[in-house]
């Protein structure tokens, strides 16, 4: 059975940018944001939080083709914060996190509005997403890894773990 690597974490800790480093070593990706928006699985657009109210039903089904699709010798990469695929799909998670003054500051960077940095930043610190994820795949398919520190380290922390 063909499965999926998910790289998920809060926005802002680096989950695209490390997506986009496992491109050029021959990994196909997906981006969950970029999806949602192009095959419209999502229910609404919330003005308030800025952001698609995703239809799990509807994505889960769509990635669950791609994942059957995928010609890569390696599992598809999912690249996005509201994967929630089952189990028997999941090769490994990896969940970014980072600092919350580290996280702030690339909020800002990305010009998100005060209430959308203060969420994220929430997120952040009760560990919205480790928790879910470990909840849904258990510690032996999650790992967690830090950015705060360079791509480059970030980058071979992440090859380690799939090498492992």
């Amino acid at each position: 059975m063909k499965q999926a690597l998910i790289l998920t974490g809060t926005p802002g800790t680096g989950k695209t940018t490390i997506a986009d480093l496992l491109v050029e070593k021959d990994y196909n990706v997906v981006n969950i944001g970029e999806l949602v928006k192009e095959k419209k699985l999502f229910d609404f657009f919330d003005e308030e939080r800025d952001s698609y109210v995703v239809n799990d039903g509807k994505l889960n089904v769509v990635l669950t083709k791609l994942i059957e699709k995928n010609t890569s010798s390696y599992p598809l990469v999912i690249d996005g914060h509201v994967a929630r695929l089952p189990p028997l799909l999941v090769s490994k998670c990896i969940v970014f996190r980072c600092s919350i003054r580290n996280l702030r500051q690339r909020l800002v960077v990305r010009c998100y509005s005060d209430s959308k940095i203060d969420e994220n930043v929430e997120a952040e610190l009760m560990e919205v997403i480790l928790t879910d994820m470990m909840q849904l795949y258990g510690k032996d398919l999650v790992s967690v890894v830090f950015t705060d520190v360079s791509i480059e380290e970030t980058f071979s922390e992440v090859l380690a773990i799939l090498a492992g």
